[in-house]
């Protein structure tokens, strides 16, 4: 089945755009990245299990994972597993992109059939067209790709937005991935070649969904970075179709603000409050 459609029935299923960024951070001077009491695959595992009421879709950052050596991926593993089970849609946020077998080989590892495979994967567009052909060729199989469009970071515009000429950079790539996902459009009326595009850059996001009317949009930055539900849903189609909004640390360390409560109960909790949120600022938009 097409990735697009199955994330708008899941996302249609569970009035949900919401989505879990699995972010265990490391360890500082202040916190912990995992619990006392908690093993890192249990803490993760346990935080989905507990929203997933609340959210469509899961998206590891395989940073976190990878930092942790063999018991980190042996965790993301485990966290993959425990998505499949609730019925989500996994989203390796791996940022891969390089040329030709490289290339090839990180679509297979993300979007194939092994240990790490994923229903979608994000990818980085800045070596042309080389680096997201391989991942593009695995929609046919009903993955789907997320490409770094406009991201949430405070100098994404260093490069982003530099004038190409006649227009930002980014905009130049928010058109190329409007091309690549023209020729897979599902029932739903969405691509499965999507962008990634902040939360906390609305005027650009809406922008972006003007470019790339048939995309799914992944919005970052919802939470921690500033990003509001209001800023978000610039990402939405007329018929609030059409996009995902991504929390991490704001929905895994909302214990740490929440006194008394466990680290999965208190994650439950902002999920839902988060939804409730971004529903309800799409109800007001299409009043």
């Amino acid at each position: 089945m097409n990735f697009a459609d199955r994330l708008a029935e899941i996302s249609r299923s569970k009035r949900s755009v919401a989505i879990l960024g699995v972010d265990p951070q490391l360890d500082t001077a202040e916190n912990p990245g995992v619990p006392r009491g908690f093993t890192l695959a249990q803490f993760c595992c346990e935080t989905v299990e507990a929203c997933a009421p609340s959210i469509a879709a899961i998206k590891p950052q395989l940073a976190f994972f990878e930092a942790r050596g063999l018991d980190g991926m042996r965790a993301f593993v485990e966290v993959l597993r425990t998505a499949r089970r609730l019925g989500l849609i996994t989203i390796a946020d791996a940022k891969r992109g390089d040329i030709g077998s490289t290339s090839a080989a990180y679509a297979e590892a993300f979007l194939g059939d092994g240990d790490f495979a994923c229903d979608a994967v994000t990818v980085n567009p800045y070596q042309g067209a080389d680096a997201t052909m391989p991942f593009i060729a695995k929609v046919r199989r009903g993955r789907g790709v997320f490409v770094l469009v406009k991201t949430s970071n405070p100098a994404s515009g260093e490069f982003q937005d530099l004038p190409s000429p006649d227009r930002p950079l980014w905009e130049k790539i928010a058109e190329r991935v409007a091309g690549w996902g023209s020729d897979f459009v599902g029932e739903s009326g969405l691509s499965p070649v999507g962008a990634v595009v902040g939360a906390t850059y609305p005027e650009q996001l809406s922008r972006a969904r003007a470019i790339m009317p048939l995309a799914t949009i992944l919005v970052p930055g919802y939470g921690t970075q500033g990003g509001t539900a209001a800023d978000a849903i610039a990402a939405a189609r007329t018929d609030a179709s059409g996009f995902i909004v991504n929390a991490s640390r704001s929905i895994m360390y909302a214990y740490l603000k929440a006194s008394g409560k466990k680290p999965p109960e208190a994650a439950a909790e902002a999920a839902e409050t988060m939804r409730l949120a971004l529903n309800s600022a799409l109800s007001q938009q299409t009043r």
